[in-house]
């Protein structure tokens, strides 16, 4: 889910979510409620992610996000689900 800024509309863009086999889906303009649930999950990222701990380089910050990302979708508890 993105809004719709130029970055998400390039075809180097396109081509790398077609690549990982995602469906891209641009939030309705001027509803900032749908942009709203991209921008909470930005902010989980940086929280329980990017900045949780002292990384020693971008390149190993990078290696663990596909381990946190199934643990995002899988195990973490969402308030919006009740938990």
């Amino acid at each position: 889910m993105s809004d719709n800024g130029s970055p998400y509309r390039s075809h180097l863009f396109a081509d790398e979510l077609k690549r990982v086999g995602a469906r891209q889906i641009f939030t309705p303009p001027y509803t900032p409620r749908w942009n709203g649930k991209v921008e909470r999950f930005f902010q989980t990222l940086k929280c329980e992610w990017a900045y949780a701990h002292v990384w020693p380089s971008s390149a190993r910050r990078i290696r663990p996000l596909p381990s946190f990302l199934r643990y995002y979708n899988r195990r973490r508890p969402h308030s919006s689900l009740g938990d």
